[in-house]
């Protein structure tokens, strides 16, 4: 589909550009987002007519992006969220989340201008970008945790706190060692429950000898059932 972009759009074009994209790009994305319109004859020639003041928009937008990302006077969103030891949230945060975040902050912005291309699940500690304009980004930290005092040791450590321990090799959250461990405890007993009753004797010389009558009662058994 041929379009026409009002503005700059990354890997794409510039403002004015007579682009070709795929139809759902363009009918879900660029035209409903008032990033483009469709490349008629009609459009093209109004855009001809208005490309000035639509560059003259664009320049003032910009320089009001520019002064807001300098004027930020915050570097951290911070999130709080329920999560198991292990760091998993139980729910997720999205682009709506951050966005509802920053607000809060005092930097009123939608969804559409975080960079998110995953749903977060886990506590965090990462870069998140915010575009405020087509070529005005600012990149701030996300601070998913559990409280705001594990938030703070997250800035302090410039990482998600995750209760693991580390035993040999085996990295898993102190609950799930446990776990695993009552599991394999259980699977043990059980096997032994199952193994009959073998009386055997250990000397003091290490030696190991059947318990005598044992045998005696085996020899009988087994005597009896050939008769």
């Amino acid at each position: 589909m041929n379009i026409i972009l009002l503005e700059r759009i990354e890997k794409l074009g510039q403002i004015g550009d007579l682009v070709t994209v795929k139809s759902g790009y363009a009918r879900n994305f660029l035209l409903p987002q008032g990033k483009a319109v469709f490349a008629s004859k009609e459009n093209i020639k109004i855009f001809e007519d208005k490309k000035v003041q639509l560059e003259g928009e664009n320049i003032q937008r910009k320089k009001e992006a520019q002064s807001l990302a300098k004027n930020i006077n915050f570097k951290e969103i911070i999130v709080i969220r329920a999560a198991s030891e292990s760091g998993q949230l139980y729910g997720s945060v999205s682009a709506k989340d951050i966005a509802q975040e920053v607000t809060n902050l005092g930097l009123s912005i939608n969804k559409s201008h975080i960079v998110l291309n995953k749903t977060l699940k886990t506590l965090s500690f990462e870069d998140v970008l915010i575009k405020l304009h087509p070529e005005v980004n600012v990149k701030l930290k996300l601070n998913i945790a559990r409280s705001f005092e594990e938030a703070k040791e997250q800035s302090k450590s410039g990482k998600a706190i995750i209760t693991t321990e580390i035993t040999g090799g085996d990295i898993r959250s102190e609950r799930a060692q446990k776990d695993a461990k009552r599991f394999v405890k259980k699977i043990s007993d059980k096997k032994t429950e199952k193994i009959p009753e073998v009386l055997r004797t250990v000397n003091t010389d290490n030696s190991i000898n059947l318990d005598k009558e044992e045998l005696d009662k085996n020899k009988i058994k087994k005597e009896a059932l050939q008769e």
